[in-house]
Protein backbone atom coordinates (compact mmCIF):
# COMPACT_ATOMS: atom_id res chain seq x y z
CA UNK A 1 0.00 0.00 0.00
CA UNK A 2 1.14 3.51 -0.79
CA UNK A 3 2.11 6.37 1.59
CA UNK A 4 1.10 9.48 1.31
CA UNK A 5 2.52 12.20 3.21
CA UNK A 6 -0.08 15.67 3.90
CA UNK A 7 1.96 18.06 5.71
CA UNK A 8 0.87 21.39 7.59
CA UNK A 9 3.59 23.87 6.39
CA UNK A 10 3.47 26.30 9.01
CA UNK A 11 2.94 23.96 12.01
CA UNK A 12 5.89 22.03 11.03
CA UNK A 13 8.07 25.29 10.39
CA UNK A 14 6.75 26.74 13.61
CA UNK A 15 7.45 23.07 15.46
CA UNK A 16 11.74 23.26 14.82
CA UNK A 17 13.60 25.54 16.31
CA UNK A 18 15.80 25.73 13.71
CA UNK A 19 12.92 27.00 10.88
CA UNK A 20 11.20 28.92 13.43
CA UNK A 21 14.45 30.95 13.51
CA UNK A 22 14.81 31.00 10.20
CA UNK A 23 10.98 32.34 9.60
CA UNK A 24 11.42 34.90 11.66
CA UNK A 25 14.12 36.08 9.81
CA UNK A 26 13.19 35.32 6.26
CA UNK A 27 9.82 32.90 5.81
CA UNK A 28 10.59 32.01 2.35
CA UNK A 29 13.48 30.50 3.20
CA UNK A 30 12.60 28.83 5.87
CA UNK A 31 9.74 27.47 3.52
CA UNK A 32 12.71 26.10 1.13
CA UNK A 33 14.47 24.89 3.43
CA UNK A 34 11.55 22.55 4.60
CA UNK A 35 10.89 21.97 1.27
CA UNK A 36 14.03 20.40 0.49
CA UNK A 37 14.20 18.37 3.63
CA UNK A 38 10.55 16.76 3.20
CA UNK A 39 12.16 15.92 -0.73
CA UNK A 40 15.00 14.11 0.54
CA UNK A 41 12.95 12.20 3.54
CA UNK A 42 10.27 11.87 0.70
CA UNK A 43 13.14 10.08 -1.66
CA UNK A 44 14.44 7.94 1.13
CA UNK A 45 10.76 7.02 2.15
CA UNK A 46 9.34 6.91 -1.54
CA UNK A 47 6.57 8.56 -0.35
CA UNK A 48 4.25 11.16 -2.18
CA UNK A 49 4.53 14.26 -0.08
CA UNK A 50 1.86 17.33 -0.33
CA UNK A 51 2.76 20.26 1.60
CA UNK A 52 0.14 22.76 2.68
CA UNK A 53 1.06 26.35 3.52
CA UNK A 54 -2.42 29.06 4.08
CA UNK A 55 -2.55 31.73 1.64
CA UNK A 56 -2.87 34.35 4.63
CA UNK A 57 1.29 33.99 5.15
CA UNK A 58 1.90 34.31 0.83
CA UNK A 59 1.62 37.49 -1.60
CA UNK A 60 -0.67 35.57 -3.86
CA UNK A 61 -5.06 35.85 -3.87
CA UNK A 62 -4.79 32.58 -5.85
CA UNK A 63 -4.61 28.92 -5.65
CA UNK A 64 -0.95 27.51 -6.26
CA UNK A 65 0.42 24.21 -7.41
CA UNK A 66 4.13 23.74 -7.37
CA UNK A 67 5.56 20.37 -8.24
CA UNK A 68 9.55 20.06 -6.22
CA UNK A 69 10.47 16.77 -6.52
CA UNK A 70 8.73 14.45 -5.15
CA UNK A 71 6.42 17.01 -3.16
CA UNK A 72 3.17 18.75 -4.52
CA UNK A 73 3.77 22.28 -2.48
CA UNK A 74 0.28 23.70 -2.53
CA UNK A 75 -0.72 27.32 -1.37
CA UNK A 76 -4.50 27.70 -0.21
CA UNK A 77 -7.06 30.13 -1.76
CA UNK A 78 -6.80 33.77 0.39
CA UNK A 79 -8.71 32.70 3.47
CA UNK A 80 -8.99 29.42 3.45
CA UNK A 81 -6.31 27.46 5.82
CA UNK A 82 -4.38 24.64 5.02
CA UNK A 83 -6.79 22.83 7.57
CA UNK A 84 -9.76 23.35 5.42
CA UNK A 85 -7.68 22.25 2.32
CA UNK A 86 -6.00 19.11 3.97
CA UNK A 87 -9.33 18.03 4.95
CA UNK A 88 -11.20 18.12 2.15
CA UNK A 89 -8.15 16.27 0.51
CA UNK A 90 -7.77 13.18 3.27
CA UNK A 91 -11.38 12.47 2.29
CA UNK A 92 -11.00 12.52 -1.76
CA UNK A 93 -8.19 10.22 -1.58
CA UNK A 94 -8.76 6.69 -2.55
CA UNK A 95 -8.62 3.78 0.38
CA UNK A 96 -5.17 2.34 -1.72
CA UNK A 97 -3.16 4.86 0.45
CA UNK A 98 -1.90 5.22 4.18
CA UNK A 99 -2.16 8.41 4.90
CA UNK A 100 -0.35 10.21 7.30
CA UNK A 101 -1.25 13.86 8.08
CA UNK A 102 1.21 16.27 9.88
CA UNK A 103 -0.47 19.10 11.98
CA UNK A 104 -0.84 20.62 15.04
CA UNK A 105 -4.73 21.75 14.98
CA UNK A 106 -6.96 19.91 17.42
CA UNK A 107 -9.76 19.46 15.15
CA UNK A 108 -8.00 18.42 12.22
CA UNK A 109 -6.22 15.89 14.41
CA UNK A 110 -9.61 14.28 15.36
CA UNK A 111 -11.27 14.44 11.96
CA UNK A 112 -7.93 12.83 10.58
CA UNK A 113 -8.18 9.83 13.25
CA UNK A 114 -12.06 9.50 12.68
CA UNK A 115 -11.18 9.10 8.50
CA UNK A 116 -9.01 6.34 9.19
CA UNK A 117 -5.42 8.37 8.53
CA UNK A 118 -2.91 8.63 10.77
CA UNK A 119 -2.19 11.71 12.57
CA UNK A 120 1.71 12.75 13.00
CA UNK A 121 2.58 15.03 15.50
CA UNK A 122 4.99 17.77 14.07
CA UNK A 123 7.68 17.26 16.06
CA UNK A 124 7.34 13.27 15.98
CA UNK A 125 8.14 14.21 11.95
CA UNK A 126 10.95 16.86 12.37
CA UNK A 127 13.35 13.85 14.73
CA UNK A 128 12.51 11.38 11.82
CA UNK A 129 13.18 13.67 9.40
CA UNK A 130 16.19 14.50 10.83
CA UNK A 131 17.03 10.42 11.65
CA UNK A 132 16.37 9.69 7.94
CA UNK A 133 18.51 12.29 6.53
CA UNK A 134 21.26 11.56 9.09
CA UNK A 135 20.98 8.25 7.99
CA UNK A 136 21.18 8.80 4.31
CA UNK A 137 23.97 11.07 4.25
CA UNK A 138 25.97 8.53 6.41
CA UNK A 139 24.94 5.62 3.62
CA UNK A 140 25.70 7.97 0.87
CA UNK A 141 29.53 8.77 2.50
CA UNK A 142 29.82 5.16 3.50
CA UNK A 143 29.47 4.18 -0.48
CA UNK A 144 31.47 7.08 -1.09
CA UNK A 145 34.32 6.23 0.93
CA UNK A 146 33.88 2.09 -0.35
CA UNK A 147 34.30 3.22 -4.19
CA UNK A 148 37.63 5.47 -3.31
CA UNK A 149 36.16 8.69 -3.59
CA UNK A 150 37.47 11.72 -1.70
CA UNK A 151 36.36 15.21 -1.01
CA UNK A 152 38.86 16.61 -2.72
CA UNK A 153 37.24 15.19 -6.17
CA UNK A 154 34.57 17.14 -5.72
CA UNK A 155 36.42 20.86 -5.40
CA UNK A 156 37.43 22.86 -7.93
CA UNK A 157 41.18 23.41 -8.69
CA UNK A 158 41.11 27.27 -6.80
CA UNK A 159 40.28 25.85 -3.54
CA UNK A 160 42.24 22.62 -3.62
CA UNK A 161 44.92 25.03 -4.50
CA UNK A 162 43.70 27.30 -1.07
CA UNK A 163 43.70 24.24 1.17
CA UNK A 164 47.01 23.56 0.28
CA UNK A 165 48.50 27.08 0.80
CA UNK A 166 46.67 26.78 4.70
CA UNK A 167 48.16 22.82 4.75
CA UNK A 168 52.12 24.35 4.29
CA UNK A 169 51.76 27.53 6.31
CA UNK A 170 50.50 25.17 9.52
Amino acid sequence: MKTILIVDGYNVIHGSEDLQRLSEIQLEEARVKLIDDLNGYSGFKGWETILVFDAYQQQSLEKKEEIHGRIKVVFTEKNKTADAYIEKLVYSLPNAYTIRVVTSDYTLQRMVLASGAERVPSRELIEDMARTLKKFHDEKKKSLEKQGVTLSEFMDADTLEKLKEMRIKE
